[in-house]
């Protein structure tokens, strides 16, 4: 027997225009993402109502492309012009020197040798006492252990780690081993085999004592090796300024073992381990900040997993006028946007589901090799210029206007044609691809 009742419902009038528009970034089911950012879509997904508005009169249809509104926690609008743009002034810190080292002022020795350079820039002997032998002590003391363990025997300890490294044995008892085919005399003459395997028994980082209850919203899953990164990243940062242009990226640490943080990356050259954020140096690779993905923020509102990390990683770049690269896992409009109210010249490529990005630029079909689709709005520019594929681009300090030819090579043969492409995509491919001109992953030409 059929049912012939009626099912009746109400619709705000926002909510109409939202579905003529076919904006549906804010759950970004729709979106088109490769293996490595369908393992964090999760982490991703924003906040807050979408909706769009057009204001009559304002201007005319080729110039008003689309408004629309942010979530409630930052309301901001996106007038996209076509063709046009009107550049922030950013302003550079006086007296900041870009890229200067500052190890020779940590050392009074006129020679430096790479362990004293190692010492400089990582902070290693201030890592052994204050961390490494203070925290490993207490932990023995808190599991009523007597245990004992001075600075020498530490460095000793990690010295021999670094030498099983790149020297494999199938265990690591197999360095101290008596037999002469597989002993390592540069390591068993060190220390003898039960005081190396106390020290690794008891190696520890953190105090037990002041770690969370992991059902607290707040709960660092890296509660144990936190006070390790805060070092490094300290130390990294301190031993090297800013230089001017740095990119924003994930890594890979392998490991098979057993941890709920591990990740499987199926494009990646190492699959399995651990995800790290990192800011490095566009030119040189030189690390200036990293931290681990744990799939929780540590506190705070987190606007989306890829901004929250960009904002966490550049908090120490802002207001000198640094330039700072990254792809479209972590781009958006509003980022774009607050980057550059933190004097932080941002950019990278965009997905074009992301929310605020212009919604009526010409498809796919309708755009040849080397044409461009650009649009500015509130000092941030974005560009569809169309390759064999599609790409877009999102800068808060970049033109779209500004041209140049390129070599492209035909499909299915060697041959190469010119191809008109923007400025500002090279410069994201250099500084990306950590400049090198044939750039590594994340190249784009």
């Amino acid at each position: 027997m059929s049912s012939n009742r009626r099912r009746e419902f109400s619709l705000r009038q926002d909510e109409i225009i939202e579905f003529l528009m076919a904006d549906y970034s804010d759950d970004e089911e729709g979106l088109v993402l490769d293996e490595e950012d369908q393992n964090f879509l999760e982490q991703d997904i924003d906040t807050g109502i979408s909706t769009v508005e057009i204001e009559p009169g304002s201007a005319s249809p080729e110039e008003n492309i689309i408004e629309n509104q942010q979530p409630s926690y930052n309301v901001l609008y996106f007038n996209w012009r076509k063709n046009s743009y009107s550049p922030h002034n950013f302003c550079e810190m006086e007296g900041y020197n870009f890229g200067e080292v500052h190890i020779f002022d940590q050392t009074s020795d006129t020679e430096l040798t790479p362990v004293k350079i190692f010492n400089a820039a990582t902070g290693f002997e201030k890592l052994v006492e204050e961390i490494i032998v203070r925290e490993s002590i207490r932990y023995a003391h808190q599991n009523g252990r007597s245990f004992t363990l001075t600075d020498e025997e530490a460095k000793a300890f990690f010295g021999m780690n670094f030498v099983m490294g790149y020297h494999c044995l199938p265990t690591f008892r197999s360095y101290l081993s008596t037999d002469p085919d597989m002993g390592v005399p540069y390591i068993a003459n060190v220390m003898p085999i039960n005081r190396f395997e106390e020290i690794r028994r008891n190696l520890h980082f953190s105090d037990n004592s002041n770690e969370p209850n992991r059902t607290d919203p707040s709960y660092d899953r890296a509660f144990k090796i936190r006070p390790v990164i805060d070092h490094f990243n300290h130390a990294f940062q301190r031993a090297i300024a800013n230089t001017k242009t740095q990119a924003i990226d994930e890594n890979m640490i392998k490991f098979k073992g057993h941890n709920i943080m591990r990740q499987y990356v199926k494009n990646k050259p190492i699959k399995w381990g651990f995800k790290m954020w990192c800011r490095a140096c566009s030119s040189t690779g030189y690390l200036f900040q990293f931290d681990l993905y744990t799939g929780q923020k540590r506190g705070g509102t987190e606007t989306g997993l890829g901004e929250s990390v960009v904002l966490q990683l550049s908090e120490s770049s802002q207001g000198i006028g640094c330039e700072i690269y990254f792809d479209n896992f972590f781009n958006y409009p509003n980022l774009q946007y607050t980057l550059m109210n933190k004097n932080i010249k941002a950019c990278g490529t965009v997905r074009s589901n992301r929310k605020n990005v212009p919604k009526n630029m010409p498809t796919d079909k309708n755009m040849y090799r080397g044409d461009i689709f650009a649009a500015s709005s509130n000092g941030i520019s974005f560009i569809k210029w169309m390759d064999n594929k599609a790409v877009f681009l999102l800068t808060n300090f970049l033109s779209s206007i500004p041209t140049t030819i390129v070599k492209k090579r035909v499909s299915g043969s060697a041959e190469k044609v010119n191809v008109i492409c923007p400025e500002a995509i090279i410069k994201y491919n250099k500084h990306m691809g950590g400049g090198r001109s044939d750039g590594p992953e994340k190249s784009i030409l």
